[in-house]
């Protein structure tokens, strides 16, 4: 679809004249009282009601400034003639549209699909309006516990939409951090101290918003719970997963494309794994960072203002406004002055601020004995080493063992054979290899009921089977092999 068609070939005229401020204020107002949060939705928008909202946005000095002249004394007349023709290039740009009220068939405004998407920018836009608190991850873990409970593949793609809106969360407050940071640059090179922006953030958005994020709905608080409701939605077995697997193609058909063959179910468990994984690991980390950076800033500024005090009427301020006013061949002369009186300084550092303690780096040298490599010793080292090595098995070398007793159909865990030691240690590991990144490919682990005893450890029992996957066999080839 082109987007600069008609009735949008100049959609976005009306940002781009003088008035653009008061065109911005008047969509997010229009948007806020038709879409918001506290909107009618029993009230339509008229065209009464669009006029009434322009000329509230020009009940403000500064955007009544952009429509006529300053200090000009203007009629309520004139204000209506600027309102409806501001109404008529909203409506001639494809901002605005008309509609008839299909219950009294009278004639209406409403703002168009454009006109709406690009108003609810400018609405998200102010960080001034009321918000309420996310609540996103512990929605995603209820959201996993409700499929768990119903097999309802909705519930499941409710879990996946509200954990990506963890990580997209939480990476919009990095982002408003990092203006942050930049506004306080800006605002000192200008003298000013951002005050309004710092006492802002404490009252509004750090108690409202960042305070239940990063405590009730930290992500760490609820990755354990989530890591193991994702572990029994993957224990599925083939017919429910089947059913549901169905169910999520009928309702997010871009699923098929997505998993690649792979159960849809299995790539949402993995996907919401590893966005909740990213969320813990890498985007809190990187919030607290920006905020604890925004905080210094603003303290090491706060600082330096209380201690210099370079105001307008401080002493040193009117010093400067002084040496300002001066002509050049006095200013020229005055700094002369300073240069030959601070050349000779010598800077040093402050008695009893800082103290500087000597470290004796030399210690004693401790007689070593002296290195013997005999048969003994040979033998010791080649013990120790083979008592390192005996029970370190890696999820290959796990999963290669298993496939020789899968070949002829599924196996539990009680079934495999405890021969050996290394026979142990491959039942006790066979889950965890089973669910690792390359397990997932080949094989399926499934929960039964009963329990695996052994002479070494007692636990509860698995299925085991081969993923029927087209690449299964060329995997299985490849850790055969040993690549």
């Amino acid at each position: 679809m082109m987007f600069f068609s008609s009735p949008r070939e100049h959609f976005f005229r009306p940002l781009t004249h003088e008035n653009r401020e008061l065109c911005a204020t008047v969509l997010r107002a229009l948007y806020t009282r038709v879409h918001g949060a506290n909107a009618d939705y029993a009230e339509v928008l008229t065209r009464e009601l669009v006029l009434e909202v322009i000329q509230n946005a020009l009940a403000n000095p500064e955007l009544r400034n952009l429509a006529f002249e300053v200090r000009q004394i203007v009629r309520a007349e004139e204000e209506r003639t600027y309102a409806s023709e501001l109404l008529r290039k909203l409506k001639e740009h494809g901002w605005l549209e008309d509609y008839r009220d299909p219950i009294d068939l009278r004639p209406t405004l409403k703002l168009s699909r454009s006109g709406k998407a690009f108003s609810e920018t400018f609405a998200n836009l102010d960080d001034s309006r009321s918000k309420t608190r996310q609540r996103n991850m512990r929605s995603a873990r209820k959201a996993l516990a409700a499929f768990l409970a119903t097999r309802d593949a909705d519930e499941l793609l409710d879990a996946h939409e509200f954990a990506s809106r963890v990580v997209q969360d939480l990476q919009d407050d990095i982002e408003y951090f990092r203006h942050l940071i930049q506004s306080l640059t800006r605002e000192a090179l200008a003298q000013k101290v951002a005050w309004n922006e710092f006492n802002e953030f404490i009252e509004k958005r750090f108690a409202r918003e960042y305070t239940v994020r990063l405590v009730a709905d930290s992500a760490e608080r609820h990755r354990g719970r989530i890591n193991e409701a994702l572990e029994d939605v993957r224990t599925i077995d083939g017919e429910h997963r089947a059913s549901v697997d169905a169910h999520l193609l009928q309702r997010a058909p871009w699923l098929e494309q997505t998993a690649r063959g792979r159960s849809p179910m299995l790539w949402l468990a993995d996907r919401i794994e590893s966005m909740v994984e990213a969320a813990c690991s890498l985007k809190l980390p990187m919030l607290r960072s920006e905020m604890n950076n925004y905080v210094r800033r603003f303290t090491s500024l706060l600082r330096q203002a209380l201690s210099l005090d370079y105001g307008a009427e401080s002493p040193l301020g009117r010093t400067m406004a002084w040496l300002k006013e001066q002509p050049e061949p006095s200013r020229e002369g005055l700094l002369d002055i300073l240069t030959r009186r601070l050349s000779t300084a010598e800077i040093r550092l402050p008695g009893g601020v800082l103290r500087w303690t000597m470290r004796d780096r030399e210690s004693e040298t401790v007689a070593q004995a002296p290195l013997v490599v005999d048969e003994t010793s040979r033998l010791n080292a080649l013990l120790r080493r083979a008592e390192a090595e005996a029970f370190a098995f890696s999820d290959q070398q796990v999963l290669q063992g298993l496939m020789t007793h899968l070949q002829d159909g599924p196996i539990t865990l009680a079934a495999l054979p405890v021969e050996t030691a290394e026979d142990a240690v491959r039942v006790l590991h066979a889950v965890g290899a089973a669910r690792s990144s390359e397990g997932r490919r080949i094989l399926q682990a499934r929960k039964i009921v009963g329990q695996v005893s052994t002479p070494y450890f007692r636990a509860d029992d698995y299925e085991l089977r081969i993923e029927p996957i087209g690449d299964v066999d060329a995997t299985s080839n490849q850790i055969s092999r040993g690549h």
